[in-house]
């Protein structure tokens, strides 16, 4: 029966959970235990085993509250290029990969969130330019680039997008 070769298995031996001594999460960020049977679903009855399991998230959610990332760490993005939807990603993506093999570290945000949520995550890794291409730039050649600090808007052609990254 399928239900039955679904079943996961049931831990059956010492369990350990593991939680932050600082800060304000309070459910666990690790934990695993001995498994009876581990291989059992898979078709090799009959072997135990050991299963951990580490929440990253949880974990770089308490690193991020206690402030334990060094100032520069979120800080070597130079562009992010907001995401407007599937074709404009695309093309977002090969110009981000272009400016990599220059050197220039950039984003394309990955997945067609608010513009207000990219925006504040750009504002939080302190990204000091934005780009926002949408059909318009795509077919101009023109690309809407945000100086994060001033607020202005410019409007480059790619070569001219790729000096400024390399100056600043």
């Amino acid at each position: 029966d399928l239900g039955h070769a679904m079943q996961f298995p049931v831990v059956t031996g010492a369990i350990f959970e593991v939680k932050a001594n600082v800060g304000t999460l309070t459910s666990s960020i690790c934990g695993g235990g001995r498994y009876d049977d581990l291989t059992g679903i898979f078709g090799l009855p009959n072997m135990s085993g050991i299963g951990i399991s580490f929440g990253a998230d949880r974990i770089y959610d308490v690193m991020e509250e206690i402030g334990i990332f060094p100032p520069s760490s979120g800080a070597s993005t130079k562009i992010l290029f907001v995401n407007f939807g599937e074709s404009e990603a695309h093309f977002c993506l090969q110009l981000a990969n272009e400016l990599r093999l220059k050197n220039i570290n950039a984003e394309v945000y990955p997945d067609g969130a608010k513009m207000k949520k990219q925006m504040s995550y750009a504002d939080k890794k302190e990204i000091p330019f934005v780009a926002l291409i949408g059909t318009d730039e795509m077919s101009s050649g023109m690309l809407s680039i945000k100086v994060m600090k001033t607020g202005e808007q410019l409007k480059l052609k790619k070569e001219d997008l790729i000096s400024l990254l390399e100056k600043n």
